[in-house]
This record gives C-alpha cells, structure tokens and sequence, in this order.
C-alpha cells in the first residue's frame, strides 16, 4: 500500500500512509484509537476507497471496488464489528456468501467446518443457531470464515478482544501455523505483549500518519508505547489502599440456568463492599455473563437471593436497579450499549432517560441530554465529528470509551463492568480504570469481568476465578497471585 490517503470531510483519517508486508509475516499495526489503522485496512479490503494512493497483492496492481472483489483476489478480514447473522446456523454463517453452488450440501461442508475448526483448536455445535454464541464464539466463527473462503492475506482486527488467555495462545498457535504455510497475516492489535510474542514487524500509525515501522526483534514495548502515544506514558498517582466500607452487593447461594437450560451458575456467593474494585478471572463461558446478567435483571435466579444497595433485588426490574444507582458496561456494546444509528446526543441517555435530569415531565429534556451528552464525550476524550452524528461514525474504541464515560455519570452506586477496556488503547484502558477507581473510592463499588488476567491483576482490589459456574477465591496469602488465580480459572486447586 503506497501513499495511501483518505478525508472524510474536514478530517484527514489517512495521510499518504505507506504500508509492505512480506508473505508468510505477522506484521502488526498499531496506534491509539481514531489513528487510521482500521480505516486503513478497510481500504485493503475494499470496504472504503482511498482517495490518493495505490494497492498491490501478490506482485499485482489492485483497485478493489468491494469487499467482494477482495474476497476474490485472496484478501480476508475480520473486524471488530461481527457480521453474524442471530437466526442463522453456526454453519450457515460460515458458508454464507461462499456457498460454492445452488445448494448447500451439509453433510460435506459441515465436514469441511469441522476440519477447519479442529485445525483453529475451536469447537461449534454447527446446527445451532448463531444467537447462541458468546461475543468470543461469534470471533473464532469470524476467523474461520477467512479459511473457509481460503483467503491468502488475512487481517485481523482485534482477534483477541474477547478471547480468554488459553483461546488467545491457542490462536496465535494456529496463525503462526498459517504463516508458515506462507499465509500473510496483519494484526491490529492494542496488546503490545502480543505484538512483541508473535509479530515479525510493526507499523505505528498516528493521527492517520505512519509514524514508524520496526522489525519486532528490534523495539520493546516502552518504545512502542511512546512512538503511539507521541511522548512519555503519564501514570495516574499511586492511590493509598482501599479502606472498604458498608456491604453494596450481597450474592448469596446463587444457582441460575443458561441459555440452553444447562446449570450456568452452581451456589455463587460473593459480597462487595462500598470502596472496592472486584475482578472476575475465568475462561470465556465459565458462568461471568450469566452471574452479570442475573445481577443486572435480565437473568431469574432459580436458587439464592442478591442483596443490592439494601435491597432485596428479586423484587426489582433492570430499570429499578439503574434508578437506585446500578450502572453497567455491557459485554456486546453493538447489542447492549447503543444504538448506532442514533446520535452520540441520543445515546448519551440510553437505559438511563427516566433519571434526571435527563427526565422532566415525563419526557427526555433535549438541552439537559445536550449537556450530558457533552460531558460524557470529554470524560475520555471521546473523538467525534459532532454530537448529533452517529454512534457508527465512531471507531470502536472510541464507542467504548462513551459507553464506558456514560457509566460512571449520574451518581453511580454499584458497576459492573465487562471487558470495560475492550478495544481500547493504553491511554483509554488507563482513562477509564482511573475513572471506575475515582467513583470507587468516592463510595461507589464495581465488578468488573474481564478475560485479560493481568488486566484484573494490576486494576482490582482483588481477584477471584470463575469454573465452571463455581466462584474460587484465592487465599490471601496468594491474592495477586498469577498462577495460583490461574489454577483456580481451570480448576486446578
């Protein structure tokens, strides 16, 4: 990709953006959210045209007019933005779009898929529908799709993001396969750790500018970090220990049923005290989302009681949870954080317009939304066109850090928080544990899921690891210990 440059308005995404990648290389981009990595790789795709600059795959001059053509001269792409299909089989979706004929002959392609699968180290009930999937599932089902279509250049935004630790290695295990077998693989990626394990070579963008590129071997994660932030990393000031106060959420004996009426969740019990920041470690599907679902109200318990802010929450509808000070970070920010044909204006009141002063008369006060909407966008240096665009007019990241801003507003009393720093960079990641710990310490508390265990490790109070729908918490003598957290996370005691 030669002096590749693409304006959208008054802003310049790309600015004569040079990128080569050599066959048979992981080579990672890497930059802070809004840098232009992924509008980069779109235009790689064919999703978007540049408007200066020109492409070449394999020796061959290329102008891909559509994702299509794309897809027909070798080059894949998973984004950060699924493009699963809920009512459709696990195999239809891989298929779809790629069938190979008028008729679909399951028998042999769900063969195929399960040789693709077995070959990634996945596992899918393939005759299952895909609303079934965890947001981890939907991304391994998104990367297989690039094998069934045999693609030869693969991008990957954010593979990760939602993939437990053993799901990233085994992964990476299965691209380092890829790339030996002369597969040519970009990541986009914030996780410098998996830039400095697994990449050859390294591309810094910044403010749509190609700020460096690097044979891995030859930098580390410090100079990464600088060349992506522009300067020196400012760490927030070390905050005294916590002092934890009165009991906010009260979990007790807790049996809940899973989607596919599995026993998801087996006599959890946990309290949370005003003050603290507790972590939730354990590999994607060990009960996290049915434990944050059923706190949240959106899940019936058929065992146990939970005890939230002094009130007895069985009683309690999601909205009457929110109005007593429950906020939440949702795991699927697409599905349950905004609507992204609505505006940043709009979405600033999501699932919390009948507080105020969002609220008056009945109605959403537009100026007191206007002023809200405001404020969440500066919290984390949400970047944005203007507040009356669209949410899809964000980066991904850039809709995390508004979802996660307007959490925190409003008086918050109790968090829960899942993957809060998905898709984030190392400044945002930082911006928003800063502010989940600013409204902690102020008498608030937050439970916080997350598959990045070192994450949990260096932001929260303490630790505890799910299996299997059982809650194991360390002794105290190994509380921030990273091997004895990850026993308990597989069940190994």
């Amino acid at each position: 990709m030669l002096g590749i440059t693409k304006i959208f308005g008054a802003v310049t995404a790309l600015d004569r953006v040079d990128l080569e990648v050599s066959q048979g290389a992981i080579h990672a981009i890497v930059g802070e959210n809004g840098a232009g990595k992924t509008t980069l790789m779109r235009i790689l795709y064919g999703a978007l045209q540049p408007d200066q600059g020109t492409i070449e795959v394999e020796g061959k001059a290329v102008r891909f007019g559509s994702s299509r053509e794309a897809i027909a001269s070798g080059v894949g792409m998973v984004s950060q933005h699924y493009g699963i299909i809920p009512e459709l089989t696990c195999l239809q979706n891989l298929v779809l779009g790629a069938e190979g004929g008028l008729i679909l002959r399951n028998r042999s392609a769900e063969a195929r898929a399960k040789s693709l699968a077995t070959q990634m180290g996945f596992e899918f009930e393939w005759q299952a529908e895909a609303a079934t999937l965890s947001p981890a599932g939907a991304q391994k089902l998104e990367i297989l799709k690039l094998l069934w279509r045999e693609a030869r250049v693969m991008i990957l935004d954010e593979p990760t993001a939602m993939l437990s630790p053993a799901d990233a290695n085994a992964l990476f295990e299965s691209l380092d396969r890829l790339a030996a077998g002369g597969a040519t693989i970009i990541l986009v990626t914030h996780r410098l750790p998996e830039v400095l394990e697994h990449c050859q070579r390294v591309m810094v963008l910044r403010n749509g500018k190609r700020i460096a590129e690097k044979a891995v071997a030859e930098t580390t994660g410090g100079d990464l970090a600088q060349l992506i932030v522009g300067g020196a990393l400012e760490r927030s000031e070390e905050s005294s220990p916590f002092s934890p106060g009165s009991p906010l959420l009260e979990v007790s004996n807790l049996s809940v049923k899973g989607d596919r009426g599995e026993l998801a969740l087996k006599g959890v019990e946990f309290g949370l005290r005003s003050g603290e920041i507790l972590g939730i470690a354990g590999v994607d599907g060990s009960g996290q989302r049915e434990l944050f679902e059923t706190i949240a109200g959106l899940k019936k318990p058929i065992e146990g009681s939970i005890v939230m802010l002094g009130n007895d929450a069985r009683g309690l509808s999601t909205a009457n949870r929110i109005a007593h000070g429950l906020r939440l970070i949702p795991e699927d920010r697409h599905a349950q954080g905004v609507v992204e044909n609505w505006s940043l204006d709009e979405n600033s009141a999501l699932g919390l317009q009948r507080l105020p002063p969002f609220a008056k008369g009945g109605r959403v006060d537009g100026r007191a939304r206007h002023q809200m909407a405001t404020q969440i966008a500066n919290r984390f240096n949400t970047r944005h066109g203007g507040l009356n665009l669209p949410m899809s007019s964000l980066s991904g990241g850039n809709q995390q850090r508004f979802v996660a801003a307007r959490s925190l507003c409003l008086d918050p009393k109790l968090l829960l928080a899942f993957q809060p720093a998905r898709g984030l960079d190392i400044k945002g990641t930082q911006q928003v544990y800063d502010g989940i710990r600013e409204v902690c310490r102020l008498g608030s508390a937050a439970l916080v899921v997350s598959f990045d265990l070192d994450e949990l490790l260096e932001q929260c109070d303490r630790v505890v690891a799910m299996n299997h729908g059982r809650l194991y918490e360390p002794p105290a003598s190994l509380a921030k210990d990273r091997d004895a957290i990850g026993r308990l996370m597989v069940g190994a005691q």
